[in-house]
């Protein structure tokens, strides 16, 4: 009598069990469903907005067309021409399951069409050189009633969709609550359930009660012990399925307990080689065939649910039941993203740090003989009988160690004339670096095709960004062949409020990579081989970044004269040397 009533409240405990699991299984459910609905909403609002985005798109280029004559303005147009149609499906497809938005759709793609065939009606009056029509035709209103329609039909349909999600949204948070609510209460069913049997256990045999009691406690100290620990862990049985995983580890692969228990580690923890991307092999395999401590093999990443690969680290070891049986393997492991980014930090520190060193203590070194070698081209230059073509030569050799000298002394912090910026044409600063590189360009053949427009002077300090310049004419002289080709273009950008000269350097080589453009201005980085220091490009930036300016690479677009690499640099200008003072750092 007493086993079955042992038996009996075991039973009805579980039954309370197994129902509340499947109440929150069902919850959860409802939970995912809800969330579906909720992210639906959200594409529906995001494809509103970009069909309505499309059409402004599209009238902004046809206005810019009939007010400036340029074609570059049709450009937002022709993008929108393409694209509209597919997201107007798209939005139909979406609400295909709300008869309200799905005849809105519908009024929508009728709205739209009128309004490009408006759009494509004044483009074609301006094409065939009738723009006064055209501008008639934008003066009628019939666009802006057109687009009007549009604007409160789509804030319509947006309306509806928000009242739809804030449906969804009060669904998904009653389930939460209702889960939660459900958690605790089949807790508390557990918790009263077991203190009443194990009251009926105590009560009639103490000796198993008391074993009972050192195997629960147990049993609660490692749960409490490994969803404490600051480490990732998963537990498998014996054929690599899993048993569990604690809170890290459940972050770390982007999978919870629920979803993932029964199965397979190699679907839960995927790993691969840092470098090479090949498939690691799975310690737990490892430790199931060999019955051995396994480590994780050096540059291992874990790949979780959304695809990002997470650099980890530790190893895998066999549980064993007490009769020293191979019962299952518990992985520990964890994210060493933050120490990989220290160390490469370090690195490039001390790098940076060696090279600063070694940087004074080379422009201290060269100083002196440069003033030596300055003073003798001095001289040279005013020998008796020296041709103009000589004096002329040595002019720009003595030019060019004043701007070593100059380096040098700004290395060394003695030197205070270089944050002095002063107005300078860039013309003749460009002019002046070529002729520097007129014997390499000379011995290669390159052509050098010079595009200059009428700009004004811009503020700035005439060493740094004559250095600067040379820095990146010097890339494109090594990266062309033979008989290559390079074109300078300036030109002169007017914004409201700002000038900007623009001037960008374009070989025809073969150009940078597009696993290398995101390095190109890190420091020590170079594709160079046996050549250079890789600080080339990262102190150009520096420079054009002191002066307010931008450097970046173009890798394709409009107005590309050749197909090799092209650096763009922007530098504001002002004729008003009042703007000097705003370069000038305080004393």
């Amino acid at each position: 009598m007493k086993r079955f009533s042992v038996v009996a409240g075991f039973s009805v405990l579980i039954l309370v069990l197994v129902a509340g699991a499947f109440f929150v299984h069902e919850q959860i459910r409802q939970q995912v469903s809800a969330q579906f609905w909720v992210n639906h909403t959200r594409r529906v609002l995001l494809q509103l907005e970009t069909t309505e985005s499309l059409l402004k798109d599209a009238e902004t280029g046809q206005r810019g067309l009939l007010l400036t004559s340029d074609e570059l303005y049709l450009q937002p147009y022709n993008s929108a021409r393409a694209q509209l149609s597919s997201h107007i499906d798209n939005l139909a497809a979406l609400v295909a399951d709300d008869p309200v938005n799905e005849s809105s759709v519908a009024e929508l793609r009728n709205l739209a069409t009128e309004k490009m065939a408006e759009l494509q009606q004044t483009v074609d009056l301006f094409h065939s050189g009738r723009s006064a029509d055209a501008k008639e035709v934008v003066l009628s209103d019939r666009g802006k009633v057109i687009m009007d329609q549009i604007r409160v039909l789509v804030a319509q349909m947006r309306a509806e969709e928000q009242s739809l999600q804030a449906t969804r949204d009060d669904d998904y948070a009653r389930s939460i609550r209702i889960t939660r609510t459900s958690v605790f209460l089949l807790a508390g069913i557990g918790i009263v359930g077991l203190f009443g049997l194990a009251f009926v256990i105590l009560r009639d045999i103490r000796r198993t009660e008391l074993h009972a009691r050192e195997i629960r406690a147990r049993e609660e100290w490692f749960r409490v012990t490994l969803t404490s620990i600051g480490d990732a862990v998963i537990a498998t049985d014996r054929n690599g399925r899993v048993t569990f995983l604690n809170p890290v580890a459940e972050k770390l692969t982007g999978r919870g307990l629920g979803e993932v228990a029964g199965t397979p580690i190699v679907e839960v923890f995927p790993i691969y080689n840092e470098f090479t991307g090949a498939k690691s092999e799975n310690p737990v395999q490892s430790v199931l065939e060999n019955g051995h401590v396994v480590g994780l093999a050096n540059h291992t990443v874990l790949e979780d649910v959304d695809g990002k690969r997470i650099p980890i680290e530790d190893s895998a070891a066999p549980i064993r039941d007490d009769g020293n049986n191979l019962i299952g393997v518990v992985l520990v492991f964890r994210d060493v993203t933050h120490e990989r980014k220290s160390q490469e930090l370090l690195r490039r520190t001390e790098k940076l740090s060696a090279a600063a060193r070694l940087s004074a203590t080379v422009a201290h070194e060269i100083n002196n003989p440069l003033e030596a070698v300055s003073n003798l081209i001095y001289l040279a230059k005013i020998t008796p009988g020296a041709s103009s073509e000589l004096i002329g030569q040595l002019t720009l050799a003595e030019q060019e160690l004043a701007r070593v000298a100059h380096i040098t002394r700004q290395t060394l912090g003695f030197y205070r004339e270089s944050n002095d910026p002063r107005p300078m044409e860039i013309a003749p600063v460009i002019d002046s670096v070529l002729d520097l590189y007129a014997n390499k360009l000379r011995t290669k053949e390159i052509t050098v095709d010079r595009r200059y427009e009428q700009c004004p002077p811009i503020i700035g300090v005439p060493g740094e960004i004559r250095q600067a310049i040379s820095n990146l004419l010097s890339n494109a002289v090594d990266a062309v062949s033979e008989r290559g080709n390079i074109v300078l273009s300036l030109s002169c950008l007017d914004q409201p409020g700002d000038k900007y000269v623009h001037i960008a350097f374009e070989d025809d080589g073969p150009g940078i990579s597009a696993e290398n453009v995101d390095r190109i201005f890190e420091p020590f980085f170079t594709t160079k081989r046996n050549v250079g220091t890789g600080l080339g490009l990262y102190v150009t930036r520096e420079i054009v970044e002191r002066h307010g300016g931008t450097l970046e690479v173009r890798q394709n677009g409009h107005h590309r004269v050749l197909s090799g690499a092209c650096f763009l640099l922007r530098l504001p200008c002002d004729p008003d040397p009042r703007a000097l003072e705003s370069l000038v750092p305080p004393a």
